[in-house]
Order: C-alpha cells, then structure tokens, then sequence
C-alpha cells in the first residue's frame, strides 16, 4: 500500500499493532471513547507518533504518568459528536422522570471488573422500580455484557424485571410495535447500504457530505419510530443499534453508569450524574483518581447515594454537585 499516509488506532490490541512496522506511516492512537479507564492512558500508548484526546482531561490522564508519553505526542482534537446532545434546562423532560443505567462491561480478566452489572445492577434496578415517584428506566449495557463472566445472569435478570413492570403497567409483555420493527429494519438495511464503500456500495456517486447528510436523516428516522412505539412511561431495554446511545442520553434526566466514556460523553448534558465507585475508595479520592467523577454522586454495590442523585432530577435546587462541577 503505498499511498498509505495515516493510519487510525481505536485500540491498541495485538492484532492491530502490526501496523507499526510501516516506519513511512504516520501512527494515531484515537481509542475508542475518552474516559478514566487506565486503557485510556495505557503506557503502550507511547509507541504512537501521535495521540488524539477530547481536551484537557485525556492530556491530563497521560501527563500523569510520568516519563510514558512526551506532551508533544498528545494532540487535542475536541469532541463533535456530542453536537446533537440536548442541554439540561434544570427540569425533567417528560411526566415520567427518566433514568438511564448504562454500566460498562466486566473487562478482559477479573483483575479489572469495570462493571456494576454483578455486585449491583439488579439491587439498583429494583431500588428503581420500587421508589415513591414511578419512573421510566433505560437499560443500555455495554455490547460485551455477559460475554466473559456470570455477568449475564444478573444482566439476563434486569431485562426480565423491567419486562414484567412493563406488563404490569401496560398489560402487556410485547417490547415493541411489530409495524415498528419492520420499517426498522428496511431503515437499518438502508443505513447498510449507505455506510458500504468502493465497488460494492449501491451509492457509488454520492459525495460524502450526501452520504453523511442521508446517514443522519435515516438515523433520525428510526429514533423516531423507535421512541413512539411504546407508551411514554415504558421502560427500554437497547441492546441494538436503534436507539443510538446519544439519543438515549436526550431522552434521560439522569444517568448511572459506571467509569467509562459514557459518564465523560453524558457531562455534556449538564444533567445530574451518578457512578458507582465499586472500588470502595473515600469520595475524595475517588474524584481525584477519576476526575470524571468530580461532579457525580457516588454510589456503593447497596446503591447508597442513590436518593440523593435522584432528587437533583427531580429539582435543580437539590443538585448540589452542579455547583462543584460548574465551579
């Protein structure tokens, strides 16, 4: 290949590393989300000409590991893709307050279990479900959920809870519309068709803004469709490419997850926050070790913190980290 120039890393895995042997090519590390994990600011990473972050904070998390990556490798790209995400306006949304658990998966090994699925996420879904004010739960795991560990049981346990307080509600233990799911699935093959390349692809002629300009709209078709299939008070349980996670995010007053990118793409909102610290650590050496969680509740595997995450939803006065995160 040699026209090639730059080559791209979301990763840094063994099968990818190959690569680093064209010394005539450029090598970015652009990873695969920007988040406290220490794979966000592994050593390995120094091998790389250059390595791309959101801003400051992904600078930080290399800077401080000392004598690993040179200041000058580390290039501040910024983040566009939050563009589409809606701003807190200091209110829930909806009549149903709308909660969002999107835990990260459990890891490679069990040295670093990422997750809250195991220790925590059926007690917290059912703490959920139980308090005083009825609320809507959007269930948006990791895709590897499961796939490693006994993850799967707990997370196999938390759809089948909000799938029986979805019938208790509605009466009903149909998930979706049926007509729904179908032009669902003529909207996805068409997405398909759009994102192939070269010889292949159906859209050989059209420029790459048109292409992008069509992606979106499609992408806006199914959310659409997606969001009016059930009643407004529904839970969800996503698991598929429809509905995208930012599109979640607009449709949530809250968020708790896990240390990942996710927790750093939801500060965007502005919008209350909360993470588990399975670790155990004290709050303050929590948010200095993960400085994305410097304006999050905190949670513990008995879920304590919990009330206090959600009254900052159910009103801007009581949202007392807003003041330590703006600060």
């Amino acid at each position: 290949m040699p026209e090639l120039r730059v080559t791209l890393y979301p990763g840094n895995a063994g099968k990818n590393v190959h690569m680093l042997q064209r010394h005539e090519v450029k090598h970015v590390f652009i990873g695969h989300g920007d988040s406290d994990k220490l794979a966000s600011s592994n050593r390995v990473s120094k091998v790389f000409d250059e390595i791309w972050v959101a801003g400051r904070a992904g600078r930080d998390r290399y800077e401080r590991i000392k004598h690993a990556v040179s200041s000058h490798q580390i290039v501040e790209v910024g983040r566009p893709q939050l563009m589409p995400l809606r701003r807190w306006t200091g209110s829930v949304a909806n009549e149903t307050p709308t909660v969002i658990y999107a835990p990260t998966w459990e890891g490679w090994t069990d040295d670093a279990c990422y997750t809250s699925v195991i220790p925590a996420g059926e007690h917290l879904i059912r703490t959920l479900l139980g308090h005083e004010r009825q609320l809507r739960i959007i269930y948006k795991p990791h895709p590897l959920t499961g796939t490693r560990s006994p993850a799967a049981a707990a997370h196999r346990r938390i759809i089948a809870l909000l799938q029986d307080d979805n019938a208790r509600r509605s009466g009903r233990k149909v998930m979706d519309s049926k007509t729904a799911t179908r032009r669902l699935a003529r909207i996805d093959k068409r997405l398909a068709a759009l994102q192939e390349r070269g010889v292949r692809s159906r859209y050989p002629d059209l420029t790459e803004e048109e292409r992008t300009t069509r992606i979106r709209k499609f992408r806006d078709q199914a959310g659409s469709l997606y969001w009016d299939a059930l009643p407004a008070d529904a839970h969800h349980v996503v698991t598929e490419r429809v509905p995208t996670l930012y599109d979640c995010f607009n449709h949530s007053d809250l968020l708790i997850g896990d240390m990942s990118s996710v927790v750093s793409d939801f500060v965007a909102t502005r919008k209350p926050y909360a993470i588990f610290n399975m670790e155990g650590l004290p709050d303050a050496e929590s948010r200095t070790e993960q400085r994305t969680a410097y304006a999050s509740y905190l949670l513990d595997s008995e879920c304590n913190g919990l009330e206090m995450a959600l009254d900052a939803m159910l009103s801007r006065d009581q949202d007392v980290m807003a003041r330590t995160g703006s600060s």
